[in-house]
């Protein structure tokens, strides 16, 4: 392990940077983000906790595609802390939502509203906010111990531990009763159809990425047929109120935390108002894909889905074209997915095969489709 020591930034403290393998965009000044939160970290110790902060440790870098997570430990006069940095990279994908607000601050403002009231809610949470430094598009939040329910899914498989599985349908319970109540306290109300207009937008950039991958899998004109429905959907709305709350974005078990006392959702990159569906419908396009991995057992990824929706409660009342918009987002995001992923071994490969083979079927299939949305009475 080499270290090497950074330059002080205030009596007697320092930071350490600690060398990884890992590659870091070009565009990330490790040791200049690092000196500014590190000072907006040493007035927030002093003014809080009246302590000093000594020393700052860079102990992992965890590079993603929108954005650079830090693993710290901050010591102060009296204690340790284990926190995490994130910050925003500006990935050609993303552009549409890092171009319009500051994401350090919409998430540092969204964290630090909803830790309060989810501290009241029995296995549901989200991070503690610690700091934003807005001119270094990040944030610090403190350190969750635990590991991704996406790991879990192995007990999904035929044959796998039923204890284990008891575990995965109870923090799925917790996944709908958190995302219920998130949408309650980010508060319930109505909008007119252009609350879509966001949801029209990715569909369309999606959908350009994937003509413009060139797949051959993809059907000539996939493009023209996906927007010819969203825009006949639209048309049967004009006058119509539409639910909205806030939504987190990117709603699954990729980006949710199992620990000893329940689940905690990360990652709110892109957090703003939208139709009431759209994250739940995410986690309902989860499971429906996870339906065609070999391994995964049919009637056990369905049992999720049941434990999931029975924690979310009494669904709303969303008008079908919305339903199959919303549908339609997730679908198209998954048909990029397949198309956009490269180097999975084979088994990858066939799964995601499958995957996209029904999400094209789905979307090229006139009016003969079943919507995923519950009880919407789709054939």
């Amino acid at each position: 392990m080499i270290i090497m020591r950074g330059r002080k930034l205030a009596a007697r403290s320092s930071c350490r940077f600690q060398k990884t393998t890992v590659m870091v965009s070009s565009n990330f000044d490790l040791e200049r983000v690092i000196g500014q939160v590190r000072n907006t970290l040493a007035e927030y110790y002093s003014r809080e906790e009246k302590e000093e902060l000594e020393q700052l440790d860079v102990l992992r870098i965890l590079p993603r595609a929108f954005s650079t997570v830090v693993f710290l430990r901050a010591r102060t006069s009296s204690s340790e802390h284990q926190l995490v940095m994130k910050t925003t990279r500006h990935h050609p994908h993303n552009k549409a939502i890092t171009e319009k607000k500051n994401q350090a601050v919409v998430e540092f403002d969204i964290l630090r509203y909803l830790y309060p009231l989810f501290q009241r809610l029995e296995g549901c949470s989200v991070p503690r906010p610690i700091v934003v430094v807005p001119d270094m598009e990040s944030y610090v939040m403190d350190f969750v111990e635990g590991h991704f329910l996406l790991e879990e899914h192995r007990h999904a498989r035929y044959f796998s531990s039923r204890k284990g599985f008891d575990m995965l349908l109870q923090h799925y319970f917790y996944c709908g009763k958190w995302l219920r109540h998130f949408q309650e306290f980010t508060g319930v109300r109505t909008a007119g159809p252009e609350a879509l207009a966001g949801i029209l937008q990715r569909c369309e950039h999606r959908l350009r990425l994937i003509e413009e991958s060139g797949d051959s899998r993809c059907p000539k004109g996939l493009r023209l047929t996906v927007t010819v429905l969203l825009d006949k959907q639209l048309s049967q709305l004009s006058g119509k109120a539409v639910l909205i709350s806030g939504r987190h974005s990117d709603f699954g078990p990729w980006n949710i935390l199992v620990g000893p006392r329940g689940i905690t959702v990360l990652d709110f990159l892109g957090y703003q108002d939208d139709p009431i569906a759209v994250d739940l419908l995410k986690m309902l396009m989860n499971f429906e894909n996870q339906k065609r991995y070999l391994a995964n057992s049919v009637r056990r990824i369905t049992l999720l889905q049941k434990s999931f929706l029975e924690g979310f409660g009494l669904l709303p009342s969303v008008p079908e074209p919305v339903l199959v918009i919303c549908e339609t987002l997730h679908r198209v995001c998954s048909v990029w997915a397949c198309v956009s992923t490269k180097g999975e071994p084979l088994r990858r490969r066939i799964e995601w095969h499958l995957c996209l083979k029904s999400n094209l079927e789905w979307l090229t299939n006139g009016g003969t489709r079943k919507l995923l949305w519950p009880g919407c009475g789709r054939p």
